[in-house]
């Protein structure tokens, strides 16, 4: 009888595994970037898109907002909000503000790859708040075991997932089989947590000889989680008539980690990255300078050994447990 109960359960379990999300996926919209395609004589038009227009009278209009430049020069807007059409001058208008595309599609979660299913975790947003809920990877051809581009988080309560571009949050934990891993976001991306503590060690997917590459890393994957919100107290500050999705949708817009990219960048060179919660700084390790470095960091911990490029991971536990 025991048997057959946990066989059911573990059936209900793949079953509930393997049920289709509905992920969500929404791309901010910039009005400055926008392409101009259609051209009659000289004067440029964009695609309409859902916007607001905000007048310098303090009146505003929503609609299709479709944008004209005329010898290259922003001249006036055409607003169809479906029950009229309206011209509006440039010298009118405060601010134009387009709505995000959004895109949902069903997604499988039913990999062989475990972390490419919906987990156990949580996000951190650039605001600081921390959600609870399930997360999983969005794996492509161009991630490594240790960095990844893009992520799915499912709030608790929620029935949807939304999509997180590399970048757009401080961080996120994916627990798989009960152990629990963390990813900082970096660059365009996110990079596992190889080792935690004072000091974080992760691989450096961006590896160069030249240290100036490594001025680019933000400051967002030094700081600790100082705020321990839970979805409920995010969810409780929310504006009226927002579900949790859009919230945390704006607040990742809003306040995009990414600022710059690291184009260009060949990884040519196998490289750790060391990160120092406690004075705020990030040290790039590679086989050529790895001894001076790590012993530098060691130099209040007696009796810690000569450090070896293969157990790298092993060096910084240990001085974790010495700090």
């Amino acid at each position: 009888m025991k048997i057959l109960l946990s066989l059911i359960f573990a059936l209900s379990i793949a079953n509930i595994q393997a049920q289709k999300i509905t992920l969500r996926s929404v791309t901010p919209v910039d009005v400055n970037s926008i392409a101009y395609p259609n051209m009659s004589g000289n004067t440029t038009s964009s695609m309409a898109h859902k916007g607001t227009v905000r007048l310098k009278d303090g009146s505003f209009i929503q609609g299709k907002v479709t944008l004209f430049k005329k010898k290259d020069v922003f001249s006036r807007v055409k607003v169809n909000t479906g029950e009229e059409k309206r011209e509006i001058l440039a010298e009118e208008i405060a601010a134009i503000e387009l709505d995000p595309i959004i895109n949902e599609r069903q997604y499988a979660n039913n990999f062989k790859n475990p972390e490419k299913n919906f987990q156990p975790g949580y996000i951190v947003l650039p605001t600081g708040d921390k959600l609870v809920g399930k997360v999983a990877q969005l794996r492509d051809f161009g991630d490594y075991d240790f960095f990844i581009y893009n992520i799915a988080f499912l709030p608790s309560g929620s029935s949807v997932a939304s999509t997180f571009t590399g970048g757009r949050l401080v961080q996120f934990g994916q627990e798989i089989n009960g152990t629990l891993q963390v990813w900082d976001g970096y660059a365009d991306g996110y990079v596992l947590r190889i080792a935690d503590g004072r000091f974080r060690l992760s691989r450096n997917p961006y590896s160069k000889t030249k240290n100036e590459f490594f001025t680019a890393i933000k400051n967002h994957i030094t700081d600790t989680i100082i705020t321990h919100t839970t979805s409920e107290a995010f969810a409780s500050g929310l504006l009226n008539g927002q579900s949790v999705n859009e919230a945390m949708e704006n607040a990742s817009n809003a306040s995009s980690i990414v600022t710059e990219i690291l184009g260009g960048i060949e990884i040519n060179k196998k490289e750790y990255l060391i990160v120092d919660t406690r004075l705020k700084n990030v040290t790039a390790v590679n086989k050529d300078n790895f001894k001076e470095e790590l012993q530098r960091l060691a130099l209040p911990c007696a009796g810690l050994g000569q450090p070896s490029w293969d157990k790298i991971e092993e060096f910084i536990n240990q001085l974790n447990s010495c700090q």
